[in-house]
């Protein structure tokens, strides 16, 4: 068994049952493997969660930016950045945040993640809005919005995000000088 067929499944344990749930037992019965399985792929719980959350962090983020990175628009680039992070695994991101509170390893991962994310918005935006103070300020907004629909919203209502993202692409156009109908259209 391949080790990204256990961390897709510690990632729906997650984002299902918070990291409470997420433990040796049920992942392995999960999977249909025995527990000599997952000590010959991680050697450890502490391995597999380093290494859970390293892929956490390359899908979940390296992906996205490389992916929006890709594009050489402007503002598609935003159009496609705001597309991208409505398909982000919001529960599991839910999950890992509640996790990251009483767990130091994660915690750190969780603020690396939030790093990264918040410097590539910033980028992302930077490129339509020319005041540097401004889009740093529109980028720690996006983020906070991002963390905090996580936080205090059903992290699958993804008709809710894309209403807030939506809403938050209309605050940066009015930053760019642009008129607030302007930009590509949503495609929601």
């Amino acid at each position: 068994m391949a080790a990204e067929q256990y961390y897709d499944e510690a990632m729906a344990i997650l984002a299902r049952d918070g990291a409470a749930g997420l433990k040796i037992g049920p992942l392995c019965r999960a999977l249909g493997v025995t527990s000599g399985s997952f000590y010959h792929h991680f050697g450890s719980w502490s391995g597999f969660v380093r290494r859970l959350l390293e892929f956490w962090e390359t899908d979940q983020t390296d992906r996205v930016v490389r992916l929006a990175r890709a594009t050489a628009d402007p503002l598609q680039r935003m159009v496609l950045t705001k597309e991208l992070t409505l398909g982000l695994r919001h529960d599991c991101d839910a999950a890992i945040r509640a996790w990251a509170a009483i767990d130091p390893e994660v915690g750190r991962a969780q603020r690396r993640v939030d790093g990264q994310r918040r410097a590539a918005l910033e980028q992302v935006v930077a490129d339509v809005v020319p005041d540097a103070a401004e889009a740093h300020r529109l980028a720690v907004l996006g983020i906070s919005l991002m963390a905090g629909f996580q936080q205090t919203c059903d992290p699958r209502d993804k008709d809710l995000l894309r209403g807030l993202f939506d809403d938050y692409q209309r605050l940066i156009m009015t930053y760019a000088g642009a008129p607030l109908g302007s930009g590509p259209p949503s495609n929601g």
